[in-house]
């Protein structure tokens, strides 16, 4: 399983990643969510610390889990569910979970080899919230192709 996110993580990668692509991947989430009948989500896209697309649906509050999932991408340079399977399996990260979501639902942005974002969802279980983001960035990548 954790080289399956790998490969997602090697896959997923962009030679640009603009504002509007933020913006695609947030509503392609709300679509799914939606479409899905699923609970409601929290979504935030940063870029170069910046947060271009947040989204709250209806019943949502707060953003702990949400800054949670961008530090631990921002920190480690992965994705949030590679950083829980490698703590399923040595328990390394344990002490970090206060500040750092340690479960899936954050996604690195990388542009030319080099992080510069990320993508975060939650409100589901945690590998549904990984999931989610996945469906999106499959999304972008087919428009990409059709362009």
């Amino acid at each position: 399983m954790i080289n399956d996110i790998l490969m997602q993580e090697k896959e997923y990668t962009f030679s640009c990643f603009t504002h509007q692509d933020a913006y695609y991947i947030g509503q392609n989430i709300i679509n799914q969510i939606q479409e899905s009948h699923a609970k409601p989500v929290r979504i935030r896209i940063t870029l170069h610390n910046d947060i271009v697309f947040q989204y709250l649906m209806e019943g949502k509050t707060g953003e702990t889990w949400l800054d949670k999932k961008q530090r631990t991408v921002e920190k480690f340079k992965h994705s949030s569910y590679y950083i829980y399977l490698q703590n399923e399996e040595n328990h390394q990260y344990d002490y970090l979970k206060d500040q750092y979501a340690i479960c899936g639902g954050g996604f690195p942005i990388t542009v030319n080899h080099q992080v510069i974002g990320s993508i975060c969802v939650s409100g589901l279980q945690h590998n549904q919230d990984h999931q989610l983001i996945i469906y999106a960035l499959q999304c972008l990548k087919e428009k990409e192709k059709r362009n």
